[in-house]
């Protein structure tokens, strides 16, 4: 440890330019470099941005609810399908004191006819009692008076591409008439909002809880909801609630504040699910390609320049000022590699946001992660590879 905190302090930048020197002698190998590099950089940085856009897309539906408490069906594993639970059983809470409005929520991924085409397109539909708001989204809440004739919905205007263009007809002519995949129903879009899409389903539709009922008769039994939602008094105390309701409900359901819910909500993407196991193992791949590259430039290296090291050593330089230019090679590395590698996935977030309507963005988490794994990488690529100092024997050059 010592060593190190030795080796640390004697970095210096007016020894940069010997380090930049070996590395622009040979401008191919050093573009080669940090092309590899970069690429590694951006696998990591899509990786660990499909995996925040599939948590941002599984929470944002709940992170728009207005309640504060939330009632779900212990099956109900995450977002994209709903165990439904007697409507009564939630009714029975307007019995507990503190809690004013309980309100049923029916949630269902129907299958639509995509606009301009005879294929499906998946839409997760929600349905609530216009009065009763139950999202806190104001584009909703605005055109809360249209859903309330039956066979009216709201379309999401942030879903992907597979949805047609739905958006532009709406804005076009006012409204637009889809029908399920089957044929057996049909419903007039007639407004917008902006939610955004998720790995379930292309889009989102807000209508009431009639309509709801009528477009998903083959998901949803009569007298059973999907969720429901708890407002309590003011000044009530939300804990002691959610405590009576959880000994009230028992293993009948679960009783959750909207931070728990989002709180299991990504729990189950990041473990229960193979989607964290996979962008987990992405990043990892993306970190050990960057790891060879860097190891492969500077062994590389360090061998060509064995002589010059070694002429070093026999005038009198000391092991310590030849490590210190291997490691600040690969800092150097690191830095060329990074900051491009940032750049072009700042813009691959942009156009996937756009083309796939999941919302990824750079934020300074990621690149402080990204850039700590690739300086990392590149540091430990150059321990390794200075191992060959060894064989730079001062007595061979004479």
């Amino acid at each position: 440890m010592t060593s190190i905190k030795r080796l640390i302090g004697r970095l210096s930048l007016s020894d940069l330019p010997m380090a930049w020197l070996q590395l622009k002698r040979q401008p191919v190998r050093y573009l080669v470099a940090v092309v590899g590099i970069g690429f590694a950089a951006l696998l990591m940085y899509m990786q660990i941005g499909f995996q925040s856009g599939l948590l941002t897309s599984a929470t944002t539906f709940y992170e728009a609810l207005n309640a504060d408490l939330v009632l779900i069906s212990p099956g109900t594993l995450n977002s994209g399908s709903f165990e439904q639970f007697p409507q009564s059983l939630l009714f029975r809470s307007l019995g507990v004191g503190g809690v004013k409005e309980a309100i049923p929520l029916y949630i269902a991924n129907i299958s639509v006819q995509r606009l301009g085409d005879i294929k499906p397109t998946s839409l997760r539909l929600i349905g609530f009692a216009p009065d009763d708001k139950a999202l806190d989204l104001p584009a909703v809440n605005d055109q809360i008076s249209l859903i309330k004739t039956p066979g009216y919905v709201l379309f999401d205007e942030l879903g992907n591409n597979n949805t047609g263009p739905i958006t532009e007809a709406v804005e076009s002519n006012g409204s637009q008439f889809l029908s399920l995949i089957d044929l057996s129903k049909n419903f007039r879009v007639v407004g917008l909002f902006r939610l955004g899409s998720t790995f379930a389903a292309d889009s989102n539709l807000v209508s009431s809880d009639t309509t709801a009922i009528q477009l998903a008769y083959q998901q949803i039994n009569l007298g059973e909801i999907s969720m429901g939602l708890i407002r309590l008094e003011p000044g009530a105390n939300i804990a002691q609630v959610q405590a009576f309701l959880k000994k009230t409900y028992g293993s009948q359901l679960q009783v959750l504040t909207k931070p728990q819910l989002i709180a299991q909500e990504q729990n189950y993407w990041n473990t229960s699910s193979s989607f964290g196991v996979i962008f987990g193992f992405g990043t990892f791949m993306g970190l050990l390609v960057g790891g060879v590259v860097v190891y492969q430039v500077l062994y590389t290296d360090v061998s060509d320049h064995l002589k010059e090291y070694a002429t070093l050593k026999a005038m009198g330089f000391s092991n310590t000022f030849i490590l210190i230019i291997v490691v600040q090679e690969a800092i150097l590395l690191a830095v060329s590699s990074f900051i491009p590698a940032t750049l072009a996935s700042t813009a691959m977030y942009a156009f996937l946001t756009s083309a796939a309507g999941i919302r990824i963005y750079m934020t300074s988490d990621k690149t402080m992660l990204v850039g700590s794994l690739t300086l990392g990488v590149c540091a430990a690529s150059a321990a390794i590879a200075i191992r060959k100092l060894r064989d730079a024997d001062p007595a061979s050059v004479f």
